[in-house]
């Protein structure tokens, strides 16, 4: 009952499924067995056999009709969706399946399962191109639009999809997303911010200007707030809701300031540049509080910020922050390191040189990928699978898994090099974005 259900569900109907029930009571032992295929798209669902004791089968099936009393799959299925932070999805299916009830607090846990990717991949297409829903076309037709008008990696459940794809009309070298996943801010040789509103698909090119390329834009978490450093030597403080014109400037600097980032607690602002000059501003007070040489590449450990990543060359040091004293030297890449970043628990970090990527832990290097001429210039941690790389480079956008070390490449992804990627973990329809030379940004689920 609960296969027909979930395929009738989905209007499925060229779905044709056998269920095989062997009983074998003296050795209290139930086989299962399921197979089928989805209409022209031939592809074979695997076999699959599930063994249980007749007694753990009882106790199951008692639950499940204690529940199906209570529910229909429909709202089993809602109350998914909606836990899994697909909202939109969650209300389509609401309409079209009229939905009512409500849910007790025992089913207020994480869902996990095979659901979400399916209904994200439906949600996307729908919203995209208002195609009709599975109920009134075959699997195969649905699939074969979604290959055709959504790009996307699947890999051991890991995917990435692109969403859109929006032109500045500038080179660019970096984009970061606000926390709630809703703005992305990039900028390049243009000199000005170009910002995407996602929800409302605008996007709006500053007003104001540096006088020379921006080199990296990252947002303040939890606000619209976000900074531009720049090869003119400083920093500008821009508000994403009203970003004609920056309301800060920070100067001090006495070469191209290279990279950025603001302290996950707030308040603080970190500036590197290419003399390996690193500067700390109180922008509560807009004072300089410290200055210290160590490199040209900033991040804060996510969280606390009580470690502040620097890449100097082809060496990142580990520093201290309340007693900016170094901890730690991480040595092994060839090149110049690109691009550092750190996973939300900040006890890995993610570094990446034209020649490789590299991710530590522990102090020591826990895994290392060839880029094999693609010349990497980004990577980032997923923000749904905390295991998966996102890497950019030439031409290449790339999934690592690195409990596997299997790969991805997302052909397509780019026609020139890939230049900056940013990620948000909030239940947002956007959490990946990425910037390229070609000034197009493209936003990524």
């Amino acid at each position: 009952m609960v296969w027909s259900a979930y395929w009738e569900v989905y209007g499925f109907d060229c779905l044709e499924t056998d269920l095989v029930w062997v009983g074998a009571p003296s050795f209290g032992v139930v086989v299962v067995r399921a197979e089928g295929w989805f209409g022209n798209w031939s592809v074979e669902i695997s076999r699959f056999l599930v063994i249980l004791s007749a007694y753990t089968l009882y106790l199951m099936l008692e639950r499940a009709f204690m529940l199906a009393a209570l529910f229909s799959f429909q709202n089993f299925l809602y109350d998914y969706l909606k836990k899994k932070g697909l909202s939109n999805t969650a209300e389509i299916f609401k309409n079209e399946a009229h939905v009512t009830g409500h849910f007790p607090p025992e089913f207020d846990k994480q869902p996990h399962g095979l659901l979400h990717d399916f209904w994200s991949l439906y949600n996307d297409s729908k919203s995209r191109q208002q195609m009709p829903g599975p109920s009134s076309r075959t699997l195969a037709g649905v699939l074969d639009s979604l290959r055709k008008t959504t790009p996307q990696i699947i890999l051991e459940g890991h995917s990435i999809q692109e969403l859109a794809c929006i032109s500045s009309g500038q080179s660019l070298l970096s984009c970061d997303l606000s926390s709630d996943g809703k703005i992305v801010a990039s900028g390049g040789i243009g000199k000005k911010p170009f910002i995407c509103y996602l929800e409302t698909g605008l996007s709006v090119t500053a007003l104001e200007s540096h006088l020379d390329t921006i080199f990296e834009v990252r947002f303040q978490p939890g606000s619209t707030v976000f900074a531009t450093s720049s090869a003119d030597k400083t920093v500008k403080l821009w508000d994403a809701n009203s970003p004609e014109r920056s309301f800060c400037n920070v100067v001090g600097h006495n070469g191209t300031v290279r990279s950025l980032d603001f302290h996950p607690l707030g308040g603080v602002l970190c500036t590197s540049d290419t003399c390996d000059v690193i500067k700390v501003w109180d922008l509560h007070k807009n004072v300089l509080v410290n200055e210290f040489k160590a490199g040209s590449l900033v991040r804060f450990q996510p969280g606390s910020g009580k470690l502040l990543a620097v890449a100097n060359r082809n060496v990142i040091t580990i520093i201290d922050t309340p007693t900016m004293v170094v901890i730690d030297q991480l040595q092994g890449h060839v090149k110049d390191i690109n691009s550092i970043c750190l996973d939300v628990t900040g006890n890995m970090i993610a570094s990446v040189s034209e020649d490789e990527v590299r991710v530590w832990s522990d102090r020591r290097c826990i895994f290392e990928y060839q880029s094999n001429g693609k010349r990497f210039q980004s990577v980032i941690f997923h923000p749904r699978y905390p295991n998966v790389l996102v890497v950019a480079g030439f031409q290449c956008l790339e999934l690592l898994i690195l409990e596997t070390e299997k790969r991805r490449n997302k052909g397509g992804a780019s026609d020139v090099l890939i230049t900056g990627l940013a990620a948000t973990t909030a239940r947002s329809e956007f959490n990946i974005a990425s910037a390229s030379s070609d000034s197009v940004v493209k936003i990524w689920k």
